[in-house]
């Protein structure tokens, strides 16, 4: 989820390109709306989005005991945002600009992690 729209065509584009299906929203809202947040297998996430943050976002799935795995991937690069993401339970915490290697590597152990028995996947 990424609201820049280049930004969230490269990601779609990179990921299509490794062979996943991709979804693509520039807001939580609209991906609440979708009613998707049961079938996606891995969300790669903004922090810094328009309406709910990524944070929000993570907050609210975690209510609905929805283990969705997350990557986030922001510029708001600070501790606080760090922590609290990783602590509910973010797989990933990535700083743009990124190397697109490594957040095709962080999404399939993401997706990888999100199959575990406990979660009921």
């Amino acid at each position: 989820m990424e609201d820049d729209d280049g930004i969230r065509v490269a990601y779609a584009d990179l990921m299509l390109s490794y062979g996943f299906e991709v979804r693509a929203f520039s807001s939580a809202e609209l991906f609440i709306s979708s009613g998707c947040q049961n079938v996606v297998e891995c969300l790669v996430l903004d922090q810094r989005l328009p309406g709910w943050t990524g944070l929000e976002l993570q907050s609210y799935l975690k209510g609905k005991n929805c283990s969705l795995p997350i990557v986030f991937v922001t510029s708001q690069d600070d501790e606080v945002t760090r922590k609290r993401a990783l602590e509910n339970g973010a797989v990933y915490f990535l700083n743009k600009p990124i190397d697109p290697d490594e957040l095709i590597r962080c999404v399939i152990d993401a997706r990888t992690r999100g199959k575990t028995p406990d979660n009921g996947r």
